[in-house]
């Protein structure tokens, strides 16, 4: 670092240089700007100037010829009135006058001037396009032309007009090279004051760099000191502009660097503890895999005892693998990890990762890199690896469900096939199966259709203020048309409860559970249904209790599980797909309640729906 900061500086790459260019740059840009601006103004007031100068000495011109002509028709002597246009003619005089035409209205000279008398084109007719506009439309016309030598010429020509009749033409020719000339000569003038005041501004730029780039220069070579590790030196800049503060910075800053290095140590000693602290397991070892550090998350998922010492033990040994002999094997395997540690009969599972602390000489510039440790992080992935054993479970289970009602379905229609559905005993027991099956299957795919579509967010309630308590009648009083069998019981709040739901979903739910303790209650037995309202919550809970025969305890709290069954056999004979309670749970968690079972074996289960209630009976009322 100090020696590329030391390098040769050229004076073409110095910011000496590059401030002088820019000063002069912009310089030239405004002197620039300014003379087009001068030069294009000054062009457009000489010519206006001009041009207004011919315009109204030929007015005066026009009026005397307007007298003449005039007579023309009424006149014997018409001589006499061309002889004093030609008259009037030669004694016009104007401003760089180069030739002066009389043209009368059939386009033939009367009169004809010029500035040194050489040429007369009376009697002549005119050729000129512009002539022949002036009159046939009555109005002034101008034009600028160059002769075969450069010069450039303003001709003006202006209708002789009596009334509304055109008696004829005057035809000016002027010479306005000169005004060109005076606008060149200015031009010229502002490059001459732009090459010397480039030269001038150069000089200045130079001196008055010099005094920004001398601190700089000081600055820099603090840099280079501060490089080396010497940060006592003071800049010793006394401006109080920027280049003062900046100088005023850098004293800070190598004040403030030196007190830092006082305190490295200590943010060392404080970046321990924030390892110590971290809830990943963090190990670091030297070259060889010696432990030189080990914070307090890694002690206590290698479940050692508290007084084990770490330090110095090989890691491998520790993590207890076998498989490898150095860390270096497992960096080139790519191998990713994972190791089991059974803690209160509990089998914790945790990711190591491997990472090299690569140590590089700060003398060579082209020095080779060696390893001078490693970081161990150990991950907890214990409950990452239950969620894709469970994933890999539902996936499994899901596979046989559809695969047992098929394989039934398939073994009665190869028997209907081989002569069965000839047999009017067997063969409508066989299609009755084989629709009952077919059903169930339908029903499990929409079901896990509408459970994907809520893992997803995807799935659309139309939600709105209903009273429960109808709801659940409802539900009630048509499971008591259907099942003569059961005793169903049901109490419900005199007034009514409100709750903000889908009513078709809530419909499902309710149906779902009733059905449930229905398939599962012996006949002659109660089914109590009950709602209650929890004013000061804001909360109702509806209950639905049976008499069957119960949920062992250990499966409990897994009913809600995707395809979990307590009795597989029973339940797919009756028609069970295993996804009721799951689809339930996921439409009331959308509904922002809660659902939970409590049982004993042998004595019926109770499952209980709390959902949010409004506090709007008067309102109903």
């Amino acid at each position: 670092m100090a020696l590329e900061l030391k390098r040769k500086k050229r004076f073409f790459s110095s910011i000496r240089f590059k401030f002088v260019i820019v000063y002069v740059l912009v310089n030239i840009i405004s002197l620039q700007l300014v003379g087009v601006y001068f030069t294009t103004q000054l062009k457009s007031k000489n010519i206006a100037t001009f041009q207004n100068t011919i315009v109204e000495q030929e007015k005066k011109l026009n009026y005397n010829i307007l007298e003449e002509m005039v007579k023309i028709p009424t006149s014997a002597d018409k001589l006499a009135i061309e002889t004093n246009i030609k008259k009037i003619a030669t004694e016009f005089t104007t401003t760089k006058l180069s030739l002066l035409n009389i043209v009368d209205n059939e386009m033939t000279i009367v009169a004809s001037s010029t500035t040194d008398g050489s040429k007369n084109y009376s009697g002549k007719r005119s050729v000129d396009p512009i002539v022949r506009q002036v009159i046939k439309t009555g109005e002034s016309a101008s034009k600028e032309q160059t002769d075969d030598s450069g010069k450039v010429y303003w001709v003006y020509v202006t209708p002789v007009k009596s009334d509304d009749q055109i008696l004829g033409a005057i035809y000016i020719v002027t010479d306005i090279g000169s005004v060109y000339d005076e606008i060149a000569d200015m031009s010229n003038l502002l490059l001459i004051a732009t090459v010397f005041s480039i030269s001038v501004v150069t000089f200045i730029g130079f001196f008055a760099s010099k005094t920004i780039t001398n601190s700089i220069e000081k600055m820099s070579s603090q840099v280079d000191n501060m490089a080396e590790g010497e940060y006592g030196n003071i800049i010793g800049i006394n401006t109080n502009d920027e280049i003062g503060d900046l100088a005023i910075a850098f004293n800070q800053i190598s004040k403030k660097i030196k007190e830092e290095q006082g305190i490295t140590e200590a943010e060392r000693r404080k970046l321990s503890t924030i390892i110590s602290s971290m809830m990943d397991g963090i190990i670091s070892t030297d070259s060889s895999g010696k432990i030189i550090l080990i914070n307090q998350s890694a002690k206590e998922m290698l479940a050692y005892d508290e007084d084990y010492i770490f330090i110095g033990k090989d890691v491998l040994k520790i993590l207890n693998i076998t498989e490898y002999q150095t860390i270096s094997e497992i960096l080139e395997a790519e191998d990713s990890l994972l190791i089991s540690i059974n803690e209160n009969d509990e089998e914790l599972l945790y990711r190591i990762e491997f990472t090299q602390v690569i140590a590089e000489d700060p003398n060579e510039f082209y020095s080779l890199s060696k390893v001078d440790g490693y970081i161990i992080v150990l991950y907890d992935v214990t409950e990452k690896e239950r969620q894709e054993k469970e994933r890999r479970e539902f996936v499994s289970t899901l596979s046989h469900e559809l695969r047992t009602p098929l394989t039934t379905m398939n073994s009665y229609i190869e028997a209907l096939e081989e002569g069965v559905i000839h047999d009017k005993e067997l063969a409508p027991a066989f299609i009755d199966t084989i629709h009952k099956e077919t059903v169930r299957m339908i029903r499990m795919v929409n079901e896990l259709m509408q459970l994907g579509k809520m893992d997803i967010k995807e799935e659309h309630y139309d939600k709105e203020l209903m009273d429960i308590n109808k709801l659940v009648e409802k539900i009630v009083e048509r499971f008591k048309m259907t099942h003569t069998d059961k005793n169903f019981i049901l109490h419900t709040p005199e007034e009514p409860v409100f709750v903000d739901g889908d009513y078709d979903k809530l419909t499902q739910v309710f149906d779902n559970i009733i059905n449930n303790a229905v398939k599962y209650s012996p006949n002659g037995k109660n089914i109590v249904v009950r709602v209650r309202q929890n004013y000061n919550q804001n909360r109702v809970s509806i209950s639905i209790k049976d008499e069957g025969m119960g949920i062992p305890l250990s499966h409990i709290d897994k009913i809600f599980t995707r395809f979990y069954r307590v009795d597989k056999s029973r339940q797919r004979s009756m028609g069970g797909t295993g996804l009721g309670l799951s689809l339930a749970k996921s439409i009331i968690d959308a509904h922002r309640g809660k659902i939970w079972a409590q049982s004993r074996e042998g004595y019926g289960t109770i499952v209980f729906v709390m959902l949010p209630s409004e506090n709007m009976a008067e309102e109903w009322l």
